[in-house]
């Protein structure tokens, strides 16, 4: 009896589990029945045009075929950056990194930083759509009526075609290479979810392919401060403890630590604006001059680094296909080319107002001076600040007199960022630069995401009661973080001799910490920055803009007197 019953139970699982697999085969075969029939009534043109990978793919319509040049996104893993346009069949936007597209759909932020997804496109598809990852990582076969018909307008020269840099396409992709349902969350990625089951429509442009997007930063970072300012690096001792000599590699000079205040090499007298924060530590600069009450004798966000940039692309074409510049969405605040100054502008107004309305900001000469301390590794201080990408979008501020001037609105009142390094807490870029700031000074730094929100970064959101989350995105990039990337660069890897500056950067991410000045006194702070499981408590409506994976950072800062 016993036997019969369990062969019974075998067969009645056997039989749900065939029913199931019938039900979702029937599903698929109807699916694709309408989307087959959608596409010959709204595009007849791509009925042949269908790229199938064992029964998963999609309709694909190529715009642009890219640069002949440029090496296709399969041939190796990558980092790709790419412009999206999600949509349902009626037309609806679903996700969009356009702002003009945002706002079209009703849900547009200016917390959201409109630029293009930076996304990891490797064997798998960990973060990307299924359908999208196979457009970026699979060869596509054109169909022969499509391959005539666009052949010559596109340039093409074989139906065999991959994705590169500048590809533009449109995917018409059926439910199951979309992922159960697809939602945007606020003006983040779109306002409309799309309901499972549904086919999905997805233009896509490739605006940039990364093979090491650390290394990418650490350019990036490089190229920002010597347009904004000039750059000067500070050296180490050798082995035989005497400082290195003054050298310049691609436009950098690298000397000596001074160790005077009237070396013309200190950073409070050397014409270039930024230093080294550490000299142990790479792509983390400050500037102690930096003045946001007189932009007139500041260049910062200027970001006329085309040329800079266009440099470095003839003698390493695989660096950077990105058009450098001012953020510019064509909405309040960030309307045009010249938007990102006026922005600055009406800040140092604010700024005289609030920290300097009895007297201007001296600068730290004066402090110097008048004899006002450095803030030390032990100092506690409190922290006004202003967070930008290297374009000059603000990210975030305490300073509600900004808030008004980029958002219009003043959610939660800001109140100083409370530096005590004991506590830890904040990013790590901080602890490296404030103790060599004085009490009452500005300044700014600039870091890769390695001491600013880790690999990962940070996702945008508005919120206001309490969750908790476990993610695989984040866990993939965590292992992206503390595996990949951090010694992969500076440990022993050149960019064609220059990312290495002629070997000077050869142990930065080796000794992560290094063994001086900071050692130990900040080893261990910051281990697991990101955990594998995110949980986020929320009392009061708050709202944040994303950090996109990799980005560098700027801070500006002010540093409150001691009372």
């Amino acid at each position: 009896m016993k036997l019969t019953k369990l062969i019974l139970a075998s067969l009645v699982m056997l039989v749900g589990i065939s029913c199931a697999k019938e039900v979702e085969n029937d599903y698929d075969h109807y699916e694709d029945l309408s989307l087959k029939a959608w596409i010959a009534q709204h595009r007849p043109q791509l009925k042949d045009n269908y790229q199938n990978f064992e029964g998963r793919g999609y309709y694909l319509d190529l715009h642009d075929a890219g640069s002949k040049d440029a090496e296709p996104i399969l041939d190796t893993t990558r980092w790709v950056r790419f412009e999206l346009t999600g949509r349902d069949m009626q037309g609806n936007i679903i996700v969009t990194r356009n702002a003009r597209e945002a706002e079209l759909a009703g849900t547009f932020t200016k917390y959201t930083h409109y630029v293009p997804y930076y996304m990891y496109c490797g064997s798998a598809y960990y973060t990307l759509m299924e359908g999208t990852w196979l457009a970026l990582q699979k060869e596509q076969t054109l169909g022969p009526n499509y391959y005539a018909a666009n052949k010559e307008a596109l340039g093409l020269e074989s139906e065999q075609y991959k994705l590169r840099f500048g590809s533009k396409a449109t995917l018409y992709m059926p439910s199951r290479v979309v992922g159960d349902g697809f939602a945007g969350d606020g003006g983040y990625q779109g306002q409309y979810s799309l309901e499972d089951g549904k086919p999905f429509i997805v233009t896509l442009s490739i605006c940039d392919t990364v093979k090491n997007p650390l290394q990418r930063e650490a350019l990036d970072v490089d190229a920002f401060c010597k347009a904004n300012g000039g750059l000067l690096i500070y050296t180490t001792q050798d082995d035989e403890g005497k400082n290195k000599q003054t050298t310049e590699v691609d436009g950098v000079q690298m000397v000596a630590i001074p160790t005077t205040m009237e070396d013309e090499n200190h950073p409070h007298l050397n014409a270039n604006r930024w230093v080294s924060a550490c000299d142990t530590i790479a792509q983390l600069y400050v500037n102690h001059r930096f003045d946001p009450t007189n932009r007139a004798e500041e260049m910062i966000y200027d970001l006329n680094f085309n040329q800079k940039v266009s440099t470095i692309n003839n003698k390493y074409p695989n660096y950077s296909k990105l058009n450098y510049g001012p953020y510019v969405a064509d909405i309040e605040p960030y309307v045009g080319e010249g938007s990102v100054s006026e922005i600055n502008r009406k800040i140092a107004e604010v700024l005289k107002e609030r920290f300097h309305s009895d007297e201007p900001y001296a600068g730290v000469e004066q402090l110097v001076a008048d004899g006002v301390d450095s803030v030390g590794l032990s100092g506690n201080v409190k922290i006004w600040y202003i967070g930008r990408f290297l374009d000059g979008f603000i990210f975030d501020t305490n300073i509600d007199e900004v808030k008004e001037i980029i958002y219009d609105e003043v959610i939660t009142s800001g109140t100083a960022l409370e530096y005590c390094p004991e506590e830890g807490g904040l990013i790590e870029a901080f602890y490296y630069t404030i103790p060599s700031m004085r009490y009452g000074q500005w300044g700014a730094l600039v870091t890769t995401s390695t001491f600013g929100y880790g690999a990962s970064g940070q996702s945008g959101s508005t919120s206001s009661s309490s969750s908790g989350y476990s993610s695989s995105y984040y866990d993939y990039l965590n292992y992206l973080n503390y595996y990949n990337y951090y010694n992969s660069y500076y440990g022993g890897y050149g960019y064609g001799g220059y990312g290495g500056y002629g070997g000077y950067y050869g142990n930065y991410y080796d000794s992560y910490y290094g063994s001086g000045y900071y050692d130990p006194y900040y080893s261990g702070y910051y281990n697991n920055y990101y955990g594998t499981t995110q949980e986020e408590t929320v009392t009061v409506l708050t709202t944040s803009t994303e950090i996109p994976s990799y980005s560098p950072l700027i801070f500006e800062f002010y540093i409150e007197p001691q009372k």
